[in-house]
């Protein structure tokens, strides 16, 4: 059942279908990579004018915590990480931000940072929702690896063992494994970063995308490589393992993630667009650079709303068609949510909750020359491993990962993209690091 909505315009082609670029991008823990490239765009200004703005600061700090460590000063803690947080969001000019973390004893630190709404003195909180983006590829692949536990799902069987036909006449269709769709090796292109799906996409942007679009779409384009070869980024993968799910466990993919994690984790504000949609909506979500150009340099409007960060005009994605950004990603790309809750799922994927240690060896492991695993990237930061997987579409920049060391999981978010060169989600990754080491709740 659909409980939001947003009023929707129909905006020319070749601007809109840019905001496809995003849609469920980001693969590493550090780079902002191929969500910067993205380009919303929107065809008329909000209604109400709106002052320049610098790095809003006018809303105030909120903080939350719950069950305190033994011996843990949780409220300093809590002011040091939303110290963190506030400089982080000063440092790169986001609107509003959000993070929450879950320390080994689920100690459970929340704290939120800015405005909901440039145009509105209205706080962002730690019940705000945020788009999360590619964090949810981790989420599907925790999943894919329960079924294959149950017998249900054979990492090294050929896609078509589960979808008949899939991918029609593409040349490598018959080869093509479910390892290989959760690890970036199968070399479908990335659709997100395609011009000629955005063409495809911008016909119908008052709809909401179906899948099997998607893959039909994919069907038709060349390989990059052949499966196993190389290492490539794309999302098409992780929307067919969304259907994978559902024919091997005749339930909707949302019910079988809800189930099987949301549950497990007690995680009770995190939604799957566009089967469910949270309460209320996200936070309004603000595009720079490219994609800033996009929402009027491409379709020949002049931005009246006068909103600025650091000196730099940007565009409100809520001018855009929600349909197509909250269907373009599904079970690759798609997740709204709590930044808590996004945290308490990290946290039983990863400390025997839900997976097993062979299980989590298998998904940790890297690729080839990459990072990145079974829809996880694994690597140090600052001496210290981490399982991370950031998430950007348009309007939002976010990361989620987990300390094994520590037991520590953690999310955040911000409503920005692309952020700027030394303001990214590795700085607040690294930041966050240097707090849990102040109280020696890791090496």
């Amino acid at each position: 059942m659909r409980i939001l909505s947003r009023p929707m315009t129909l905006i020319p082609t070749l601007a809109v279908v840019a905001i496809l670029a995003a849609a469920c991008s980001s693969d590493t823990a550090t780079a902002e990579q191929t969500a910067t490239t993205a380009a919303p765009a929107t065809t008329e200004a909000p209604t109400t004018a709106a002052p320049t703005t610098e790095a809003p600061t006018t809303a105030a700090a909120e903080t939350t915590t719950e069950a305190p460590e033994p011996g843990l000063d949780v409220e300093a803690l809590t002011a040091d990480v939303q110290t963190a947080l506030a400089s982080w969001r000063e440092l790169n000019g986001a609107p509003g931000t959000s993070l929450a973390l879950v320390l080994a004893d689920d100690t459970v630190i929340e704290v939120a940072d800015g405005l909901v709404d440039m145009q509105a003195d209205e706080p962002v909180t730690t019940d705000s929702y945020f788009r999360i983006g590619s964090i949810s590829k981790s989420m599907t692949s925790a999943v894919v690896l329960q079924l294959v536990d149950e017998g249900l799902i054979d990492l090294d069987a050929p896609v078509r063992t589960y979808i008949d036909g899939w991918l029609g006449d593409y040349e490598y269709a018959d080869e093509i494994t479910i390892r290989q769709l959760m690890n970036h090796t199968n070399g479908l292109v990335e659709y997100a970063l395609d011009p000629s799906f955005f063409i495809f996409a911008g016909q119908r942007l008052d709809d909401d995308l179906e899948p099997e679009e998607i893959i039909d779409w994919l069907s038709e384009q060349k390989p990059l490589f052949a499966p196993g070869e190389e290492y490539s980024y794309e999302t098409g993968g992780f929307l067919t393992l969304g259907r994978v799910i559902e024919v091997v466990t005749g339930n909707e993919a949302v019910d079988e993630i809800n189930q099987r994690l949301f549950d497990a984790a007690g995680a009770d504000d995190i939604y799957l667009p566009p089967d469910e949609f949270p309460p209320n909506p996200v936070v309004n979500g603000y595009g720079r650079g490219l994609m800033y150009l996009a929402s009027f340099g491409l379709i020949g409007r002049t931005d009246e709303t006068g909103l600025m960060i650091n000196g730099e005009p940007v565009a409100d994605v809520y001018e855009l068609p929600q349909d197509v950004l909250q269907s373009a990603g599904w079970t690759g790309g798609g997740i709204e949510a709590q930044l808590e809750s996004v945290a308490e799922v990290m946290e039983v994927m990863f400390d025997g909750t839900v997976l097993n240690d062979a299980q989590i060896a298998e998904m940790t492991a890297p690729t080839l020359d990459s990072n990145y695993g079974l829809g996880i990237d694994t690597r140090e930061q600052d001496g210290v491993l981490v399982y991370s997987h950031g998430g950007g579409v348009p309007g939002f920049r976010s990361q989620a990962g987990y300390f094994p060391s520590a037991d520590i999981s953690y999310a955040f978010s911000a409503s920005l993209i692309p952020l700027p060169v030394g303001g990214g989600v590795g700085e607040m990754q690294a930041a966050l690091i240097d707090v849990l080491r102040e109280y020696e709740l890791i090496a």
